[in-house]
């Protein structure tokens, strides 16, 4: 069925890119058509709520806000922080401009207190001393290989400069007195939580630009805003339909076709066709990885088409547990756990749940530690590509069963036996049919220099005479990854398509 109507623009995809650009095409009066595949707005941003039981104060003055039932709980399982909060981050604006807050007094976002994080190696916890002294060291190997000159041969991963016998990384004596414990395995472990924030294993990652984005990045100060990312890109496209957006939920785009100089067609899987003088896709790079070759019609330069092949999608899942109450040792000063190996041995598919935990690098944070509003005995631990890929493998319920069994064997508990989780929740970002994967990765190895922060410039030029341009983290050289890029795509595709229609009407 062909719709009548022709949009100024339709747009694929209701996550932060495809929302910013409803609101910024419909604030200067444009037609627009937002198309999204899932059943929900937000894309990657995801929330997870849990409802809690009303209980007054008066029942027990000691009661977290949780048990008074005063709000629920919200943990974010996609996009979580507000990087570069202070130093310019757009979504600070936008967090501002919209109040996601219950209550007029609050602030739209929060910025943590400082906490202290615990780090176990295989035999316990390590001292502040050796938590100090592993990560000066760390540092000091970051800083000596970033962006470094003259650049290396392409195929020269970070892991190799990492992990060479005079890294910076393992010179620990130098810098601590009780460097007893922290042997290269331990080093190598604690190394490896570079891994969550890279979205990929270090031998994947470019040395030859390794922290270039760091220098335009936004980073410094994170905050979390109130409620949950979910419910601010919600409110962001609630502007947009207030300005007269059409939004079509359970729309999956199976076609983008454009004949000579006729207007844009988009087809669905149900069979509806809409016309658009202009498309602005979103579509994530993991599932533009997957499409069919007739996806876009006419097709996409060949060049384009190995950027799209080339460009690394990286893993990051992200498991909770909920319980009652936290059992956990420092639950009420300690920030996030840090928990290293206890294992040389790699993981493999056929390993069991118990051998994954015990040889990957996790990192577990505590919502339960009053460093942000809201406190609740929620552990939140980050799982990168190795672990996540094989634990994807695996019923996520089995896995937060294994996991509460890990978290048991590695915080030890003296007394009481601790409880079960009453609650928990495993994202599959990876297998997600409407993601494919997290985010982007920075530069990923290559044998002839092909794959440099280029891609990201590569994948946001808009083809067919400026009729279909492409928006995303994805598509964002400098702020590729993030949600600040997701923010500043939808404004600069809103932006030239707005010139565009304005030459039109001359």
């Amino acid at each position: 069925m062909v719709q009548s109507k022709v949009f100024d623009t339709i747009i694929l995809g209701a996550g932060w890119s495809g929302c910013i650009a409803a609101r910024e095409l419909t604030s200067r009066g444009h037609s627009v058509l937002v198309l999204e595949a899932r059943d929900r707005i937000g894309g990657r941003a995801r929330t997870w709520i849990k409802s809690v039981n009303s209980l007054s104060a008066s029942d027990d003055p000691n009661a977290t806000a949780e048990r008074r039932g005063d709000d629920d709980i919200k943990v974010d399982l996609g996009c979580s922080w507000i990087h570069g909060y202070n130093e310019g981050n757009p979504a600070r604006e936008i967090a501002r401009q919209l109040n996601v807050t219950r209550d007029s007094d609050q602030q739209a976002t929060h910025l943590p207190k400082t906490v202290t994080s615990l780090i176990y190696g295989p035999d316990g916890p390590l001292s502040s001393t050796q938590v100090a002294s592993l990560s000066k060291s760390l540092s000091r190997a970051q800083v000596s290989f970033k962006t470094p000159y003259p650049p290396p041969p392409p195929s020269v991963s970070l892991a190799s400069a990492l992990f060479a016998p005079d890294s910076p990384l393992f010179n620990i004596s130098s810098n601590c007195t009780d460097s007893s414990s922290i042997n290269r395995e331990v080093s190598t472990g604690f190394a490896r939580t570079l891994e969550i924030p890279l979205g990929l294993k270090l031998e994947q990652a470019s040395l030859r630009w390794s922290g270039w984005e760091s220098t335009t990045s936004f980073s410094g100060s994170d905050a979390a805003p109130e409620g949950g990312y979910e419910a601010l890109v919600i409110k962001v496209l609630d502007q947009a339909q207030g300005k007269g957006a059409e939004v079509k939920l359970r729309s999956i785009v199976n076609g983008i076709n454009r004949k000579d100089n006729e207007a844009v067609t988009v087809t669905t899987q149900d069979g509806e066709k809409f016309e658009g003088k202009t498309v602005i896709c979103t579509i994530p790079l993991g599932v533009l990885k997957t499409a069919q070759a007739s996806f876009f019609n006419p097709p996409l330069s060949g060049q384009m088409q190995q950027t799209i092949a080339g460009t690394h999608v990286g893993v990051l899942e992200k498991l909770l547990l909920h319980y009652l109450f936290a059992w956990w040792p420092d639950a009420s000063t300690t920030g996030s756990y840090i928990f290293l190996p206890t294992t040389t041995t790699l993981p493999t598919a056929s390993s069991t749940l118990e051998e994954i935990f015990a040889a990957s690098t996790l990192v577990c944070a505590n919502f339960f530690c009053p460093h942000l509003p809201h406190p609740s005995p929620t552990l939140l631990t980050y799982l990168s590509e190795t672990p996540a890929t094989l634990l994807l493998h695996h019923p996520a319920e089995a896995v937060a069963k294994a996991y509460h069994a890990f978290l048991v064997s590695r915080f030890k508990p003296l007394s009481p036996t601790p409880p079960e989780p009453s609650d928990w929740a495993m994202t599959t970002w990876l297998t997600d049919e409407f993601s494919r994967g997290a985010t982007t990765t920075p530069s990923v190895v290559s044998e002839s220099g092909e794959r440099s922060p280029l891609d990201f410039k590569e994948l946001g030029r808009p083809v067919w005479g400026g009729r279909l341009g492409f928006a995303g983290e994805h598509t964002e050289m400098e702020h590729r990854g993030s949600v600040a890029g997701a923010i500043i795509s939808g404004e600069r595709e809103a932006a030239r398509v707005r010139r565009l229609l304005a030459m039109e009407m001359k």
